[in-house]
């Protein structure tokens, strides 16, 4: 599927007073060099990869059910050492979501995140002084869209961008 057919059928799912928030954030992944492919069969997914990094930087996604459908994005951020507490609770709702089971270096030797001299991922660290390591592989959920939001995310993917460029050496 071309790059323009995949894009309106995800937007074809987003409400009209969120589109232009969404079209938004793709233009930015693309102006990057993130493209979107189709990745799920069980639910509409786009995932924003660039071909010299290797890396996905954003994912949209459609998740159909019985009930309702839900829209929301994930966002791969790690090389930010400052955002919004809204991308902060974002983090912690992540790991929070699966029992802090997903914490830690995976141990990939690379693999995924291209960890060298330092591991690249999420630090995160909760108000009683719990500390935790969030694997740079892996998407932050994002279940709420805003112009402000979108302004942070595209900065921030300005910043990751030029950090997977910089591992590429």
């Amino acid at each position: 599927m071309k790059t323009d057919e995949l894009l309106n059928e995800f937007y074809s799912n987003v409400s009209k007073e969120d589109l232009e928030l969404y079209k938004e954030l793709a233009k930015a992944a693309m102006k990057l060099g993130y493209n979107p492919k189709k990745t799920s069969k069980t639910s509409f997914s786009l995932n924003f990869s660039n071909n010299k990094t290797k890396k996905t930087i954003l994912r949209f996604i459609v998740d159909i059910n019985k009930h309702r459908t839900l829209i929301f994005w994930k966002l791969k951020f790690y090389a930010n050492k400052n955002y919004s507490q809204y991308f902060d609770k974002c983090l912690k709702d992540t790991i929070e979501k699966f029992d802090f089971k997903y914490v830690g270096c995976y141990g990939c030797g690379g693999k995924f995140g291209n960890c060298k001299e330092e591991k690249l991922g999420y630090n995160i660290e909760y108000d009683d002084g719990r500390k935790y390591f969030r694997c740079g592989f892996e998407l932050i959920d994002i279940n709420i869209i805003s112009k402000d939001l979108v302004e942070e995310a595209i900065k921030m993917m300005e910043i990751q961008h030029k950090a997977f460029e910089k591992e590429l050496e």
